[in-house]
């Protein structure tokens, strides 16, 4: 499968260079921009479980840069600082800076190939509509059914104003884990935008090791007259960490609505479930199964600044896990 990959990407990039060579140059001056993003909130503790946490955290900064090569090529470098999620809540304080994005991108008549350390475009497209990253991961990156960054390559190819497809070959690990061995993932998806109201993607991944773990999801958004949007995504992953009959799987449904130019109402309901295990009578990481539920007001004073008032709960399925909910402030401000 990794060789046909290469053949597509490769057939491609000479197509295309072709096509480029065959054209007038027009003199283009390369040129670059910094940007960055922080996420901060104040969050309190309104059950009883959750009664003894109020504090003010900052979740993680973006700090990059993007330099514009010539029309064709760009460049792009982004560092996520942020406390990781294998740390004790003691540790929290502790700041660990890793490499978000590092890659070069040829796009050019349709064709956008990345090569490098890069987003991976299932979670670029749910996070994009959702738009409310700094407030909480979209599903499968939320739950770890997969990394929203990783290393390798992506191609997509846009064969008209409704329809694109992407190939995609990564490592699988996620960014703040690069392995060197010689297991990958491949991704294939298809997006459908059929006029401006609709969006369909189908999208399914696939990595081999003794056991293949295999994620297939389905997204769909409808948005009514620029003011209205409802979206929801379905996922289900075989064989979680290659071990057979664990599986995972749920949907998130989310929606928004805007009152005017800076304010807007919005909600979100997950559900996480995974497989009952032969001979087992209960779910095999009940302890993680369960819902949880967003809902709350977001204010944008000026381009570049978030402020939502919101609530937040989760609610295991495991009868022995207290139910968690809290009152979130949070903040989102892109440079």
């Amino acid at each position: 499968m990794t060789r046909y990959l290469l053949a597509f990407v490769l057939f491609a990039l000479l197509s295309f260079g072709n096509d480029l060579q065959a054209q007038d140059v027009k003199e283009f001056k390369p040129y670059g921009r910094a940007f960055g993003r922080i996420f901060a909130n104040f969050h309190e503790g309104i059950s009883e479980a959750s009664s003894e946490e109020a504090a003010f955290d900052l979740v993680r900064a973006y700090l990059g840069y993007e330099h514009f090569l010539s029309k064709e090529f760009s460049a792009r470098i982004n560092v996520d600082i942020g406390s990781p999620n294998d740390l004790s809540e003691f540790s929290k304080i502790r700041r660990y800076a890793y490499f978000k994005n590092a890659y070069v991108q040829y796009k050019k008549s349709g064709l956008t190939y990345q090569f490098g350390l890069i987003s991976l475009k299932q979670f670029e497209l749910q996070e994009k509509i959702w738009e409310r990253r700094y407030m909480k991961k979209s599903f499968a990156d939320e739950y770890k059914l997969g990394s929203s960054a990783d290393l390798g390559m992506m191609a997509e190819y846009k064969f008209s104003n409704t329809f694109s497809a992407d190939l995609t070959m990564i490592n699988g690990e996620g960014y703040s884990s690069l392995q060197s061995d010689d297991i990958f993932k491949y991704a294939v998806g298809a997006t459908l935008t059929p006029g401006k109201s609709f969006l369909f993607r189908g999208y399914v991944d696939y990595m081999k090791d003794e056991i293949a773990q295999i994620t297939p999801v389905v997204f769909v958004s409808y948005t009514y007259k620029g003011n209205f949007n409802i979206a929801g995504e379905y996922n289900y992953q075989f064989n979680n960490n290659h071990k057979e009959g664990q599986d995972i799987f749920g949907y998130s449904v989310f929606s928004k609505y805007n009152l005017n130019k800076k304010l807007q109402l919005f909600a979100r309901y997950d559900q996480l479930q995974s497989s009952i295990l032969k001979g087992k009578t209960t779910p095999w990481q009940l302890t993680k199964d369960g819902t949880t539920l967003i809902g709350g007001v977001q204010y944008s004073p000026v381009k570049g600044i978030k402020v939502a008032l919101d609530y937040q709960d989760w609610y295991p399925w495991a009868a022995n896990v207290a139910n968690k909910s809290y009152i979130f402030l949070d903040l989102e401000v892109s440079l």
